[in-house]
């Protein structure tokens, strides 16, 4: 692609930077790869999918040290990439720059907020990307595009020069079509290896309840590719069985990410209120209800569901296997109070992994009846070295498009 050639705008941003040449050989030599709109590159303005935002602060002046660490590693920037407006969304919309079109399911959103670093990948643009990651902003893009998406274990990657959303979640993030490439990156920003084979093999564990409302075809599927991979599969009640319910868990965890943003950002939005999308604003307007009292009640729910996870997971091998959303990517039509439904029960899902900070790696299953979706391995602190070689095993014949 050309340093100047003009892209859609839908999907690239226009400031630029258009390419970043690599800087040295390494491990990640020959791939390419784009970074969201929210990542500082030195002598360019990060707009956080929002034009006033773009021109209401000056150019970065450092680079984010993932992407100085992926040119090192060899990997060659194809371009800064949209993302929803102020990461505040999980739809991929975005009104300033248009909707990408999801190439895994046309007619649909394609998910966000990170939702250019997603398409591009699914797209064969580039061969990886980097998102973030707050209330599920690389699992749910990753799901609807067919994409794996790897959400680390919270504070695993450098944040340093990037817009900041609720510091109680703000994570970065990997998308790629082959899970050996998001291997390699993930190696190069954690500095760690990953094993080659899991001994011994764990079981595998699916909460009843959630099990229950997957369809019928991606609920064969999982166990399908767990009987073929030789790895067990078992189904128990955890959230049933404890005083926690997804519902409860979306709440809390809109409450505290809505205070922290309010803290970070509440002037900035109240000056420009008129620049947002309606549909942003309300949400906007909603976390400013949310009270002092409130948000240290939450932090400590926050750390007693933490605790209380952590105890399940160590009792149970360290891995669970659970929806990344409840179905595949809804359609681009779909009502506002539909959409608002669903993303109360979409964020029971992924405040899992938010609000505990665990990691989680999104898995694409190919052909499904309800589109694009598939299934996580939620793990243990700093454990995506034994989550990616479970996956590795697990998806064995089974790519992303």
């Amino acid at each position: 692609m050309g340093q100047h050639q003009v892209r859609d705008q839908r999907i690239y941003c226009q400031q630029g930077p258009d390419y970043l040449a690599a800087t040295d050989d390494g491990a990640l030599s020959g791939l390419s790869f784009v970074f969201k709109d929210l990542f500082d590159v030195a002598g360019y303005n990060t707009g956080a999918g929002n034009p006033a935002w773009l021109e209401s602060h000056a150019s970065a002046k450092a680079t984010s040290p993932i992407i100085e660490t992926l040119l090192s590693a060899g990997a060659t920037c194809r371009g800064r990439v949209q993302t929803d407006e102020l990461a505040y969304s999980l739809n991929g919309q975005n009104i300033h720059y248009g909707t990408p079109e999801n190439p895994a399911a046309p007619g649909c959103i394609p998910g966000g907020s990170s939702s250019g670093s997603a398409v591009t990948v699914a797209q064969g643009d580039v061969d990886f990307s980097i998102g973030t990651d707050t209330g599920g902003s690389v699992r749910i893009p990753a799901s609807y595009c067919g994409l794996f998406g790897l959400r680390p274990t919270l504070g695993k990657f450098d944040l340093t020069h990037c817009f900041e959303l609720a510091k109680s979640f703000d994570t970065a993030g990997i998308f790629a079509r082959d899970l050996s490439v998001l291997t390699s990156v993930y190696c190069e920003l954690s500095t760690e290896t990953v094993p080659d084979a899991v001994d011994p093999i764990p079981t595998l564990y699916l909460d009843r309840f959630m099990a229950q409302h997957l369809s019928e075809d991606r609920y064969q599927r999982v166990h399908d590719r767990c009987r073929w991979a030789g790895i067990a599969l078992e189904e128990k009640d955890f959230i049933t069985q404890s005083e926690w319910t997804l519902d409860g868990l979306s709440l809390l965890f809109r409450s505290i990410q809505g205070y922290e943003i309010i803290q970070k950002h509440g002037r900035w939005l109240t000056e420009h209120e008129d620049s947002l999308d309606p549909a942003i604003l309300e949400r906007v307007k909603w976390a400013r209800t949310v009270a002092d009292t409130t948000y240290q009640q939450g932090k400590l729910r926050q750390k007693a569901f933490r605790t209380w996870l952590y105890a399940q997971l160590d009792e149970h091998g360290g891995v669970w296997l659970l929806p990344t959303t409840p179905a595949g990517p809804p359609s681009l039509d779909i009502s506002p109070q539909a959409m608002a439904d669903y993303r109360t029960e979409l964020m029971g899902l992924t405040a899992i992994a938010g609000l505990s900070g665990f990691p989680q790696l999104h898995l694409p299953f190919q052909g499904m009846t309800d589109g694009p979706c598939g299934m996580s391995l939620l793990g243990l602190p700093n454990e995506e070295g034994r989550l990616l070689a479970i996956a590795a095993r697990l998806m064995a014949g089974e790519d992303s498009q």
